[in-house]
C-alpha cells in the first residue's frame, strides 16, 4: 500500500506534462481561447494545464514580477471576475467531479496569486463576491458532501477566500457559509490514510488539516475582534471539534492550532474573557492533556516534541493569575459571597479556579515530569486549590518501600513547600493587612493536610527501611519548615496590627499551632529516630543523621511546649559534634557538608531551647558544654556554623552573670581566640612541645568560667578594686577577666601550665586586652590589668629551660604594652643590617614544594608564624614581603596571625606587607584595629593609607558596635596626642572618613547612636569639642569632622549636641561680662548647630551688653548668629520682636542679614501675595496664614520710628531687603507712601538700580491707585515711564512688575495717557519683533478693555501676531516665555480686536503648514477668524491647505482627541465665513472620510457642515455620503453595506444612552453633553437608514438578518421617544417601510419581528394635528431589547423579553416592563436579571413622563429597600446610584423624592459607610444634581430650610467617610458646597461651617502632593462636565491633568461659599490666605475673585494700620 500511494502522483503527472506541451499560456488571449473550447475533454486538459501553470506551492512567496501573477492580472482585466471559469462551472454537470475539482482548484490558485500584493486585490474581489453568493455557496456546500478530492479542493478554496487580502473578506465568508451543515462533523475525522512525511503536512494537507486551518482562520491575529467574538458565540461547537482528534495530528498541525489559539484568542484583549474560558474548559483541556503521551521526538533533529508544545501552552494559560483560565484569587481566603443572600446556588463553590481544580485531578504527576511541573505551578499560582487537592487526588501516602510511594511523598513535599501567600493577607489594592485571618482549615491543609499525616509520618519514621525513613523525614521537615514560615507571617501581621492576646490573628496563630501539633508525630518518635543505631555506610548514616537533627531543630522551633513536656537532654547532642569538627572529618569529602549541616541544626536547636545551659557537664568529663562549643567554634571552617555558634554563645553567656552587663563583649572574647593550627609532634626551637593553641585556651577558659560562676562576687569585688573610682567613663569588663588573671598567675607560679599553653594563654590575653581597648573609653583599667599580666609573666615564673618560649611570652606582653602607647613613645632603632641566617631561611622556605594535603599546607603556614614568634629575627620590610608571599601560597588566612604577631614598634606591617597596594583578598584577612595600631605617624598622614584602613573596616558591612570600637581606638590616640597638632589633625581626618562612610551605610537609628557615642561618650573627642585653646589647624580639622558628622538642619543632630552648644553660649555670656572674648571662633563653630532658643539668647546677651563690650569679635559672633537664625526665622517659635531687631540695627547698621530679617518681620504682617506677585517660595507654607490678618500685628509695626524709615530712603545702595521693607510699609502705612512720593519727586531715586526700586514704586501705585499719580510731578512720571519701558533683557519678576506699572500708569493717569502711550509706541517700534514680545502681548491684554487706547492695543497685538508667525515657522518646542506669550495672544484673539488681514493671513498659513498638530496654535487660528474680515479666496485657500495637509487624515482619524476636535472646529469656522464659496464637493469628500457618525462634538460639527452644504447648494449630500464607511480601512459600495458594517455594540449603547435632546433642526446643541465617540448620532443613523431603504434596501433574507443584527432598527424604535417631533416622525415612517418589507421577506425570524412591529403599531397613537406623540422611554427600550434578542437569541434576555411580550396582547406604556419578575427573580441567573432590570430602569429614566411611570409602581422605594438589604453587593449599589443620578436629572422627580420619599435622609444613612473614591464621586454628583434640578423655593417652603441642613450633613459624611480622598473628589465637593451655600437666602452657619472645615482639612492633606512651582503649566480654566450628571459615566474618574488649577478652583469655590456665612468660621483666615496665593500664581486675569479679595484685604490692612499707628 505505501508503494501504490507514492506511485499515484507519478502516474497522474503524465497527462499534465502532455497538457503543458499542448497548451502554452503567454497572455490572456491564450487563456480565454483555451477555456472557450467546446470539447469537454480538451476543456479539462486546458483547465488542468492552466491550473498547473498557476499553481503556488505552500510557503512560496510570489514576487511582483512573477509571470503567473502577470498572466492572471491580464486575464482578469480582459475577463473581470473570472467570468470564463464561472461559465464553465455553470455548464458542468455535477456528476463530473474531476472537472469541478479542476475549476475549484484553479480558482484557489487565482485568488492566491491575486492576494499576494495589494494593487491586485481589486481583481479578486469580484471572484469572491460571486463565490459568496447564495447560488455559488450552495454549490460549494454540495461539493463538501462529494468525493474526497472535491472536498479537499473545496476546503482549499474556502481557506484561500478566508486569507485573501489579509482576511478582508473573512466576515462576508463567515456570514455566507452554511455552518449548520450536517456533513461538517465528519470532516474533522477525514485523515489521509497511511503515514507520510510529517514535514509534508503543510505542502499536502489532508481534509482534516484543511478543515482545521479553515476553522482557525476565523480566530487568527488578522481577524477582527468582532468577527472572532461572533464566530465563537455562534459556532462554538464547530471550533471545539478541532480539539477532539488533535492528539492524533502531526506536530506541525498541533503547533499551528496552539499558536493561533494563543495569538488570536488569548492575546486579543477585545475578545471577552468569558468566551475564551468557556472554550477552554475541562473537556478541551482534557483533549490537550492527551498530547502529553507523545513525549518523544517526531523528527530527525529531535525538537518536534508535542508534549513540550502543549506543556508550554498550558503553562501560559493555567499558571498566570489574571490570564488564561487562571483567575486572580485571594490566596487562602475563600471566594466572597453575599452575606445577605441565603439561597444563592453554589455553582462554583468557594473557590475562584474551579476549572483548574478539576484539571489538577486529571494530571499524572507521578508519571510525567511535565505534568508534575504544571501541577506545581498551578498550585503556586492558586494557593486556594491546595486545600481541596489532597482529598480529590487521593495520593497514596502510607509508607512502603515502592517507587510509587517515594514519588508520592516527594511530590507531597514539593506541594507543601509552596511559598506562603503573604500578599493575600493584605487588603486588595492596599498595603494594610486584612482584619480577619484566613480560615483555619485552609491554612492547615496547606501545611499538614488531614490525610492521616500523623499516622503516616509516625509509621514512616519507625520503618525498617532507611530509605522510607529518610523520605518521610524530608517530607515532615518540609511541613515543619512551611509551618515556621506561616508562624513568622502571622507574627508580622500581629505586630503590624498591634494586636494583644485577644486579637483575631493572635487567636488564629494559637489555633494553627494547636491543630498542627495534633497532626505531627509525637516528639518521642522523632527522638527515637534520631537515636536509632544503624549499621550502614557512612553516607547513609550522614543522611539519616542530618534529617534527624533537622527534625529535632524544627520541633524546637515550632512546638517548644511539646518539647518541654518531653524528657530530652539537648546537651547530649553536643557530644558527637566535637569530633565532626576535627581534621579527619574535614577530609571526609562526600559527607563533609552533611556533618556541617548536622552541626548547624544542633546549634540552632540549642539556640531555640530554653533548657540548655552552658554550665552543664559533658558526660564522663570535667568540662562543660562551653568547652565543647568553644572547640567547635575554633575548629569549624563553615561560616554559617560559626555565625550560629556566635549567636548561641552570645545568648547563653549574656544570660549569666559573666556578661550580663555587656553582651557585645562576648564577640571580643571570641575574636581573641587563637587560630593557630599545629601538627602532631611540633616543637619550638628550644625543644618545647607545641600543641594546638585553641584547645589550650578553650580548656583554660572553661575552667575559669566554672570558677567565676561558683563565686562571682569575689571576682566582682576584685574587678572593682582595679577600676579607678574617680573616672566614670571606665567601662567595666566581665568579671571573668579577673578570673583569667588570677588563674593565669596562679598556674604560672604553680608550674601547672605547659610552655605551649602558657604561650597560647598569653597571646589570647594580649589580643583580648587589645579588643577591650576598642570598647573602653578610658584605658586606665586596662593599663593596670596589663601590668598585672606583666607581673604574672615575669621570667622567674616562666620556663628557664625553654628560652625561646619564655622570650615569646615576654614578646606578647611587650606587644600588649605597646598597643596602649601608640604614638606616645617611639622605640628608637637603627636600620637593621641584612641577616644571612634570615636570608638562608627565607630562601629555603621559598623552595619548599606545595604539599598536596590541605592540612600539611596549613601546618606549614603556621610554622612560619611560629618562627616569627619564637626566633624574633631582625627583619627588613623586604623580608616581610617574602614571608607574606610564602604564607599566602600555603594558607592565606594565616596572614592574619602573621600580621598580628608583628611588633607594633617595628612598624613593619605597612611597608613589609605592602598594604598601600594591597589586593582585596589581603584586606579580607586583615582588621582595622591592627592596621591602625601598626601604623606610624607618616602612615596616618598619608591619605592613601587612611583610605586603605577605611576600606578594610567597611569591606564587609560592619555593625554599629564594630564602628564604635574603631572610633574608640582613634579616640584613645587623640587623647594621647593632644599636644601634637599634626598627628591630631590627621586622626580627626581619619575619624571624619569613618563617620562619612558610617552615615551612608548604617540605619538612621544606628547613626544617631553612633553620633551620640562619638561626640558625648568618647572623652577625648568630647574634650576637643569643649576646648577653648585649639590651634587653628586643629579647629579646621574639627570643623571638617563636624561638617561630616552633623547636619545643621537636623533636629536630632541639634539635640545630640545641645549640651555642647549650651556650654558655648554660656562661655559667650561670661566673656561679655568679663569684657574679653577669646573664644569667638569656637563659638561660631558651634552656633551652626544651636537651636533657635540658644541663638536668641546670644542675641539677647549682645543687645543687653554695653557698647564697650561690643568688640569686633562680639559683632562677628552676633552677625554669625543672625545668619544662622535666618534659616529658621519663619518659624513662629523663633520670632524676634521687631523692637529688638531695631536695637540690633543700631548696633549693626550695615548688616544685610539683619535687614533681611526686618524685611521678613514687616512682610509677615501682610497677607501673602499682597502685591499681586507670585509667591517667592516654590513650596507654599500655609501654616502662617493666620498671622497676617488685618487685626494682627499693628502694634508690632506701629513702633517703627520715623528716623528708621527716613534712613532707609537715605541709603545710597538698596538691597532686595530694603525694597521689601519699604514696600511692606507702603502697604501698611499711607504716610510712608506719601513720604516715598516726596522722596521720589526729589530725584534721589535716579541713582538706585531699577530692580530694588521698582517693587516699592509698584507698591505705591498699587496701594494708592489713581490718587498717587496726582502726587507725582510730570517730569518724574515721564522719567519713570521711560525707565521702565522695555529696553534690555531683564529678570522675569522684574519684567512682570514693569508691565504692571506701565498698565497702571496708562489707565490711572488720564491727563498723560496719550503722552505715555506715544512713548510706549515709539519704544516698541524701534525694537525688533522678536524682542520683548511678552511685554507687547501682556500690555495689550491688560489694556484691551480700556477703549481710549484701542489703537495702541491693536498695534501691540499685531506685533504679537508677527512674533507668532516667526515662532511657528521655526522648530517645534516652546520654553516658558513662549508658552506665556501664546496664552496671552489666545486671550486677546478670543476677546476680539480689529486685526489687519495681512497680519492674520500669514499666521493662519504658518499654523496650517507647520503646527496643525499643535492645539494652542490651532486655537489661536480659530479665534483669529473673528478678528479680521478675510476674503473668500483666502478662506478657500486656507481650507484647502488644511484638507490637503499630509497629516490631515492621521490627525483627524476616528479616535477622539483634542487635536481632532480643534481641527474640525477650525474647518467648521472656515466653512461658515463664506458658505457660498466654501461649500464645494471637493471640500466635503475628505471630511466624509473622517466622519465617524457619532454624537461627539467633532462629528456633530462635521454633520452641520454637511447640512450647511445642502442648505447652501440646495443639493442632497447623499451622493457624497454613499461611500461613507463606519470603520477606517473598509471600502463601502453602497448605503446597505455601510449600515451592515456599523458596530452593533455601539448601536446598542446608543439605545441605552439615547441622546433625547438631539433635534432634526440645524441648531447647534451644547457641545459638552457628556457623550463621546462610543455613541452613534441617531439623527445621522436615521438619515442613513432612509437613504439605504430608498436606494439599496436589503434584497435577501440574509441581508435582512445582517441589517437587523446591526441594531439600527432597534435605534429607530428608541427614536420614537425623542423630544424632537421631526425625528419621531422620520423614525416612524422608516419603521413602517421596514415593516412592509419584512412582510415580503422570507427570513426565518419574520414572524418574531412582525409581532414586535405589531405591538409597536398598537402603541402609536395617531395625532390629529401633526407628528406622532412621544412614546415613553420604557416602552421603546423594551421593544428595542426584544427586537435585538430575536436576532441574537444567545443573549440571556431574549427568552425573557419574548415570554413577557407573548403573555400580553398589548404593551402597557404606563407600567414598568418586567419589574417584579426581574427584580425579585428566583432563577439561577437571578443576579444577572436583577442587574439587567436596574440598568434598564437607569436607561429608561429620561423625562417627566418616564418618572410618572416609575412613580406609579413605587419603583424608587423598591430600589432603596433593595440597596438597604444588600450592603456588600457593590455592583448593585452602583447600578442603583446610576438610576438615582438619572432621577435627579429631572426637576419633578427630584423634588418629589426629597419631599415624599425622604431622599436626603436615605442618602445620609447610606453615606455613613466607608466609600470608595468612585462611590464618593458618584454621591457628590447626585447631591449636585439635587441642588441644580430641584425646585429649591418649594423645598424651602415645605421644609423651612431643613432640606439644606440635611444635604450639608450628607456632604459632610461623604467627605469624612471617603477612604482615599483626591483632588477630583474635593473639587466636586467644593462645587456642591458652593451651590449649597447659594441655594437659599438664609445660611445655616453650623452645618455649612462644618462642611467647610472638613473640606479645608482634606485640602491640607492633599497639598503636599501638589507642585506649586509648575505655575507656568497652567493653560487656562478647566472645563468641567456640565451638570446635571446622568447615570452613564457616573463612576468614571477623569484624570486631573493640572493639579494646581484644580487646587485653585477648589480654593475659590470654598471661599465663595464661606462668604455667604454671616459669621467668620474658624478656618476662614487659612482659606483667604490660599486664595491670595492662588491669585498670585495665576495673576489678576486668572482669578477675578482673588484679585477682588486682594484689594479688599490690602485696603483693610492699610486702614487698620493707619488706625493703630501713631507717629
Amino acid at each position: 500500500m505505501p508503494q501504490s500511494k507514492s506511485e499515484r502522483p507519478q502516474k497522474r503527472a503524465k497527462p499534465e506534462q502532455t497538457s503543458r506541451k499542448a497548451y502554452k499560456f503567454s497572455n490572456a488571449i491564450d487563456v480565454r481561447r483555451a477555456l472557450q473550447n467546446q470539447d469537454q475533454n480538451a476543456q479539462i486538459e486546458a483547465l488542468s494545464a492552466l491550473r498547473s501553470t498557476l499553481s503556488v506551492k505552500s510557503g512560496e512567496i510570489v514576487a511582483p514580477q512573477d509571470e503567473r501573477l502577470a498572466l492572471v492580472v491580464q486575464w482578469m482585466e480582459s475577463s473581470s471576475g473570472a467570468h470564463d471559469v464561472f461559465e464553465i462551472w455553470e455548464g458542468t454537470n455535477q456528476v463530473r467531479s474531476s472537472s469541478l475539482s479542476l475549476l475549484v482548484s484553479l480558482l484557489s490558485s487565482v485568488l492566491t496569486l491575486l492576494s499576494s500584493h495589494f494593487p491586485y486585490h481589486s481583481h479578486g474581489i469580484p471572484i469572491i463576491k460571486t463565490l459568496l453568493s447564495p447560488k455559488s455557496m450552495r454549490k460549494i456546500t454540495s461539493f463538501i458532501s462529494g468525493s474526497n478530492e472535491l472536498i479537499l479542493v473545496s476546503l482549499k478554496l474556502l481557506y484561500t477566500i478566508s486569507h485573501f487580502g489579509g482576511g478582508r473578506e473573512r466576515k462576508a465568508l463567515f456570514e455566507a457559509f452554511p455552518w449548520d451543515m450536517k456533513t461538517l462533523a465528519k470532516l474533522s475525522h477525514m485523515r489521509r490514510k497511511g503515514k507520510g512525511d510529517a514535514e509534508d503536512v503543510f505542502a499536502r494537507p489532508d481534509i482534516r488539516t484543511y478543515y482545521v486551518f479553515f476553522i482557525l482562520s476565523f480566530i487568527d491575529s488578522e481577524t477582527s475582534s468582532l468577527v472572532k467574538s461572533t464566530f465563537l458565540e455562534q459556532q462554538r461547537d464547530i471550533f471545539l471539534s478541532i480539539f477532539k482528534g488533535l492528539s492524533q495530528d502531526s506536530y506541525l498541525v498541533v503547533r499551528k492550532v496552539l499558536e493561533v489559539c494563543w495569538v488570536g484568542l488569548w492575546s486579543d484583549p477585545k475578545v471577552k474573557r468569558t468566551a475564551k474560558i468557556g472554550l477552554f474548559a475541562e473537556i478541551t483541556i482534557g483533549h490537550l492533556l492527551k498530547l502529553y503521551e507523545r513525549a518523544g521526538a517526531e523528527n530527525a533533529d529531535g525538537d518536534h516534541i508535542p508534549a513540550d508544545l502543549v506543556h508550554h501552552f498550558l503553562l501560559a494559560i493555567c499558571t498566570r493569575p489574571g490570564l488564561g483560565i487562571c483567575f486572580k484569587e485571594r490566596g487562602w481566603y475563600p471566594r466572597d459571597t453575599d452575606a445577605d443572600v441565603v439561597d444563592e446556588p453554589k455553582k462554583g463553590g468557594k473557590i475562584y479556579n474551579k476549572i483548574l481544580s478539576n484539571i489538577l485531578k486529571s494530571l499524572k504527576v507521578n508519571e510525567d515530569a511535565r505534568q508534575q511541573e504544571l501541577a506545581l505551578k498551578i498550585l503556586a499560582a492558586c494557593p486556594e486549590l491546595v486545600a481541596g487537592y489532597w482529598p480529590a487526588v487521593g495520593l497514596t501516602l502510607e509508607p512502603r518501600l515502592s517507587s510509587k510511594w517515594i514519588a508520592n511523598i516527594a511530590f507531597f513535599g514539593l506541594v507543601i513547600s509552596q511559598p506562603v501567600p503573604v500578599s493575600s493577607f493584605l487588603i486588595p489594592g492596599n498595603s494594610i493587612y486584612q482584619p480577619d485571618p484566613p480560615p483555619l482549615s485552609t491554612i492547615l491543609e496547606s501545611i499538614l493536610p488531614s490525610v492521616s499525616t500523623k499516622m503516616h509520618f509516625s509509621k514512616g519514621l519507625q520503618s525498617t527501611s532507611h530509605l522510607v525513613q529518610h523520605c518521610t523525614a524530608l517530607a515532615l521537615a518540609r511541613c515543619l519548615t512551611k509551618l515556621s514560615c506561616v508562624f513568622r507571617a502571622l507574627q508580622d501581621v500581629e505586630s503590624a496590627l498591634e494586636e494583644d492576646e485577644t486579637g483575631q490573628w493572635t487567636r488564629r496563630h494559637r489555633e494553627v499551632e494547636r491543630e498542627a501539633r495534633r497532626r505531627v508525630p509525637e516528639f518521642q518518635v522523632v527522638v527515637a529516630f534520631s537515636q536509632m543505631k544503624v549499621d550502614a555506610r557512612e553516607v547513609k548514616l550522614a543522611l539519616l543523621g542530618e534529617s534527624a537533627q533537622r527534625l529535632l531543630w524544627l520541633y524546637h522551633l515550632c512546638f517548644p511546649q511539646m518539647v518541654a513536656e518531653a524528657r530530652f537532654d539537648v546537651g547530649k547532642l553536643l557530644q558527637g559534634l566535637v569530633d565532626a569538627s576535627q581534621d579527619t572529618v574535614r577530609e571526609a569529602g562526600s559527607v563533609c557538608g552533611l556533618h556541617g549541616l548536622k552541626q548547624l541544626h544542633v546549634l540552632r536547636l540549642l539556640q531555640e531551647s530554653d533548657q540548655f545551659t552552658w554550665s552543664g557537664k559533658v558526660a564522663n568529663s570535667s568540662n562543660t558544654y562551653l568547652h565543647a562549643l568553644l572547640k567547635i567554634f575554633c575548629a569549624t571552617p563553615t561560616r554559617a556554623v560559626r555565625s550560629t555558634l556566635r549567636s548561641l554563645l552570645r545568648k547563653t553567656l549574656a544570660e549569666s552573670i559573666l556578661f550580663q552587663e555587656d553582651p557585645d563583649e562576648v564577640d571580643l572574647w571570641l575574636d581573641s581566640f587563637p587560630t593557630t593550627c599545629r601538627g602532631a609532634g611540633c616543637e619550638a626551637p628550644d625543644g618545647a612541645a607545641l600543641t594546638d593553641e585553641s584547645d589550650s585556651v578553650a580548656t583554660f577558659l572553661d575552667d575559669c568560667a566554672q570558677r567565676c560562676i561558683r563565686t562571682p562576687y569575689r571576682y566582682l569585688e576584685a574587678l572593682q578594686d582595679l577600676l579607678p573610682m574617680e573616672n566614670s567613663a571606665v567601662d567595666a569588663p566581665s568579671p571573668l577577666l579577673m578570673t583569667v588573671l588570677e588563674q593565669f598567675a596562679a598556674k604560672l607560679v604553680g608550674k601547672l601550665l605547659t610552655p605551649s599553653d602558657a604561650l597560647a594563654i598569653t597571646g589570647f590575653l594580649r589580643r583580648l586586652v587589645f579588643k577591650l581597648a576598642g570598647k573602653s573609653r578610658d584605658l586606665t583599667f586596662l593599663r593596670i590589668f596589663s601590668g598585672k599580666v606583666d607581673d604574672a609573666a615575669i621570667p622567674g615564673n616562666l620556663f628557664s629551660q625553654y628560652a625561646c618560649v619564655t622570650d615569646a611570652i615576654r614578646r606578647e606582653v611587650s606587644i600588649m604594652h605597646r598597643c596602649f602607647s601608640h604614638f606616645q613613645e617611639l622605640r628608637s632603632r637603627s636600620e637593621p643590617s641584612p641577616s644571612s641566617e634570615v636570608e638562608d631561611f627565607l630562601t629555603k622556605i621559598e623552595g619548599v614544594p606545595l604539599p598536596e594535603s590541605s592540612s600539611a599546607r596549613i601546618h606549614n603556614a603556621y610554622e612560619l608564624v611560629d618562627w616569627l614568634r619564637f626566633v624574633e629575627p631582625t627583619l627588613q620590610p623586604q623580608d616581610i614581603l617574602r614571608i607574606v608571599a610564602v604564607v599566602e601560597r600555603f594558607h592565606s588566612p594565616a596572614l592574619k596571625d602573621l600580621f598580628e604577631n608583628l611588633h607594633p614598634a617595628d612598624s613593619l606591617m605597612w611597608e613589609g606587607g605592602d598594604l598601600k597596594t594591597a589586593l582585596r583578598q589581603l584586606l579580607q584577612v586583615l582588621s582595622f584595629d591592627w592596621m591602625f595600631t601598626q601604623s606610624s605617624e607618616a602612615d596616618i598622614a598619608n591619605k592613601q593609607c587612611r583610605e586603605i584602613m577605611l576600606e578594610c573596616l567597611f569591606l564587609r558591612p560592619p555593625t554599629r558596635v564594630q564602628i564604635e570600637h574603631a572610633v574608640c581606638l582613634v579616640a584613645h590616640d587623640i587623647c594621647s596626642t593632644t599636644e601634637r597638632e599634626s598627628i591630631l589633625c590627621d586622626l580627626l581626618l581619619l575619624l571624619s572618613s569613618i563617620m562619612h562612610r558610617a552615615i551612608r551605610e548604617l540605619s538612621k537609628e544606628d547613626v544617631a547612636r553612633l553620633k551620640e557615642y562619638v561626640l558625648l561618650r568618647a572623652p577625648s573627642i568630647h574634650g576637643l569639642c569643649m576646648s577653648e585653646d585649639l590651634h587653628d589647624t586643629v579647629q579646621e580639622a574639627l570643623y571638617a569632622f563636624l561638617d561630616v558628622s552633623l547636619d545643621p538642619h537636623s533636629e536630632g543632630d541639634r539635640t545630640i549636641v545641645s549640651s555642647i552648644c549650651t556650654y558655648w553660649t554660656e562661655c559667650f555670656r561670661a566673656s561679655l561680662q568679663s569684657g574679653r572674648l577669646q573664644t569667638g571662633r569656637s563659638i561660631t563653630l558651634w552656633l551652626r548647630y544651636a537651636d533657635p532658643n540658644n541663638l536668641l539668647n546670644v542675641i539677647d546677651q549682645a543687645c543687653d551688653a554695653n557698647n564697650a563690650t561690643l568688640t569686633p569679635s562680639v559683632l562677628e559672633v552676633l552677625e554669625f548668629a543672625l545668619d544662622t537664625l535666618k534659616g529658621s526665622f519663619t518659624c513662629a517659635s523663633s520670632r524676634i520682636p521687631i523692637s529688638q531687631l531695631l536695637r540690633l540695627h543700631r548696633v549693626l547698621p550695615h548688616s544685610e542679614v539683619l535687614e533681611e530679617m526686618i524685611a521678613v518681620v514687616v512682610t509677615s504682617h501682610l497677607p501673602p501675595c499682597h502685591d499681586g506677585r507670585p509667591p517667592r517660595a516654590k513650596l507654599l507654607d500655609f501654616s502662617l496664614s493666620q498671622r497676617y490678618l488685618p487685626t494682627s500685628g499693628s502694634s508690632q509695626l506701629g513702633i517703627l520710628p520715623a528716623d528708621f524709615v527716613s534712613k532707609l530712603f537715605q541709603k545710597a545702595v538698596w538691597t532686595e531687603s530694603t525694597s521689601r521693607i519699604i514696600s511692606g510699609l507702603v502697604y501698611t502705612q499711607s504716610d510712608v507712601a506719601k513720604e516715598f512720593v516726596v522722596w521720589f519727586n526729589s530725584g534721589a531715586w535716579m541713582t538706585i538700580p531699577l530692580e530694588p526700586l521698582l517693587p516699592a514704586v509698584h507698591a505705591v501705585l498699587d496701594s494708592l491707585g489713581g490718587d498717587s499719580i496726582d502726587l507725582f510731578r510730570d517730569t518724574t512720571i515721564t522719567a519713570l515711564f521711560e525707565r521702565i519701558l522695555p529696553q534690555r533683557r531683564r529678570p522675569e519678576g522684574l519684567r512682570q512688575l514693569c508691565i504692571r506699572c506701565i498698565c497702571i500708569l496708562l489707565e490711572a493717569d488720564a491727563a498723560r495717557k496719550q503722552q505715555l502711550a506715544g512713548l510706549l509706541q515709539k519704544n516698541i517700534q524701534r525694537l525688533a519683533v522678536e524682542q520683548f514680545a511678552l511685554e507687547s502681548v501682556s500690555i495689550a491684554f491688560r489694556l484691551q478693555s480700556f477703549s481710549p487706547l484701542a489703537d495702541l492695543v491693536t498695534e501691540l497685538a499685531e506685533r504679537g501676531l508677527q512674533w507668532a508667525v516667526r515662532h511657528f515657522s521655526g522648530p517645534e518646542g516652546e520654553d516658558e516665555e513662549d508658552r506665556l506669550i501664546l496664552v496671552q495672544l489666545t486671550k486677546i484673539a478670543k476677546q476680539g480686536f480689529k486685526a489687519k488681514t495681512h497680519f492674520v493671513e500669514p499666521l493662519l498659513t504658518t499654523i496650517i503648514q507647520n503646527r496643525l498638530a499643535d492645539t494652542v496654535a490651532v486655537d489661536i487660528g480659530i479665534a483669529l477668524l473673528q478678528c479680521s474680515p478675510l476674503k473668500p479666496v483666502v478662506v478657500n485657500r486656507t481650507l484647502q491647505n488644511i484638507l490637503q495637509h499630509p497629516q490631515f487624515f492621521k490627525l483627524c482619524g476616528f479616535e477622539e482627541s483634542s487635536q481632532r476636535d480643534l481641527i474640525i472646529r477650525f474647518i467648521a469656522a472656515l466653512f461658515r465665513l463664506h458658505p457660498t464659496n466654501t461649500c464645494q464637493p471637493s471640500h466635503l469628500v475628505p471630511l466624509v472620510r473622517i466622519y465617524g457618525g457619532t454624537i461627539s462634538a467633532a462629528d456633530r460639527n462635521l454633520l452641520s457642515i454637511f447640512r450647511l452644504y445642502e442648505a447652501e447648494k440646495l443639493t442632497p449630500i447623499s451622493s457624497i455620503l454613499a461611500k461613507w464607511s463606519p470603520s477606517p480601512g473598509i471600502s463601502i459600495s453602497n448605503q446597505l453595506e455601510a449600515v451592515q458594517n456599523m458596530d452593533p455594540i455601539r448601536m446598542l449603547r446608543t439605545c441605552h444612552v439615547f441622546p433625547i435632546w438631539r433635534r432634526m433642526s440645524d441648531e447647534q446643541e451644547d457641545e459638552t453633553v457628556g457623550l463621546d465617540e462610543q455613541v452613534y448620532d441617531p439623527l445621522f443613523v436615521t438619515l442613513l437608514v432612509a437613504q439605504m431603504l430608498a436606494h439599496h434596501p436589503p434584497a435577501s433574507s440574509l441581508e435582512w438578518v445582517q441589517t437587523f443584527r446591526s441594531n439600527v432598527f432597534s435605534l429607530l424604535i428608541r427614536c420614537l421617544s425623542a423630544k424632537d417631533d421631526k425625528i419621531r416622525e422620520a423614525s416612524l415612517g422608516l419603521l413602517a417601510r421596514v415593516w412592509k418589507s419584512v412582510e415580503l421577506s422570507e427570513m426565518q425570524e419574520k414572524q418574531h419581528a412582525l409581532y414586535i412591529f405589531n405591538l409597536l403599531k398598537n402603541l402609536i397613537k395617531p395625532s390629529s394635528d401633526g407628528p406622532p406623540l412621544r412614546l415613553p422611554s420604557f416602552a421603546s427600550l423594551i421593544l428595542s431589547h426584544a427586537l435585538r434578542g430575536v436576532f441574537y437569541p444567545s443573549n440571556f434576555i431574549y427568552p425573557r423579553t419574548a415570554r413577557f411580550l407573548l403573555q400580553r396582547p398589548e404593551l402597557d406604556v404606563t407600567d414598568v416592563p418586567m419589574l417584579y419578575g426581574m427584580l425579585y427573580g428566583s432563577s439561577d441567573d437571578w443576579k444577572k436579571e436583577r442587574g439587567w432590570i436596574v440598568r434598564f430602569l437607569s436607561d429608561g429614566m429620561m423625562s417627566t413622563e418616564d418618572w410618572k411611570v416609575l412613580k406609579r409602581r413605587h419603583t424608587w422605594e423598591l430600589l432603596a429597600s433593595l440597596v438597604q438589604s444588600s450592603v456588600r453587593d457593590q455592583v448593585l449599589r452602583r447600578a442603583v446610584l446610576e438610576v438615582l443620578a438619572n432621577l435627579t436629572c429631572n426637576a419633578q422627580a427630584t423634588t418629589s423624592l426629597v419631599l415624599k420619599s425622604s431622599l436626603l435622609s436615605w442618602i445620609e444613612i447610606q453615606v455613613q459607610l466607608p466609600q470608595s473614591p468612585e462611590d464618593t464621586l458618584a454621591w457628590l454628583k447626585i447631591l449636585e444634581n439635587i441642588l441644580i434640578t430641584a425646585n429649591t423655593a418649594k423645598l424651602q417652603r415645605a421644609t423651612n430650610g431643613q432640606w439644606r441642613d440635611a444635604l450639608c450633613r450628607c456632604l459632610l459624611l461623604v467627605l469624612q467617610n471617603c477612604s482615599v480622598p483626591s483632588l477630583l473628589i474635593l473639587q466636586q465637593a467644593a462645587r456642591v458646597t458652593l451651590r449649597s451655600s447659594l441655594a437659599s437666602q438664609t445660611s445655616t452657619f453650623f452645618h455649612l461651617s462644618q462642611v467647610l472645615t472638613t473640606a479645608i482639612g482634606v485640602l491640607e492633606q492633599l497639598e503636599p502632593c501638589i507642585d506649586f512651582s509648575e505655575s507656568s503649566s497652567i493653560n487656562g480654566p478647566v472645563i468641567h462636565p456640565k451638570a446635571p450628571y446622568h447615570g452613564h459615566g457616573l463612576h468614571i474618574q477623569p484624570s486631573i491633568t493640572d493639579p494646581l488649577r484644580a487646587w485653585g478652583n477648589i480654593v475659590e469655590d470654598l471661599w465663595r461659599a464661606s462668604m455667604t456665612l454671616e459669621e467668620k468660621f474658624a478656618k476662614w483666615d487659612a482659606l483667604t490666605g490660599r486664595l491670595l496665593q492662588w491669585r498670585g500664581i495665576v495673576g489678576d486675569d486668572g482669578s477675578t475673585i482673588g484679585e477682588w479679595a486682594r484689594l479688599e484685604v490690602v485696603r483693610i490692612s492699610v486702614s487698620s494700620m493707619a488706625s493703630g499707628v501713631q507717629y
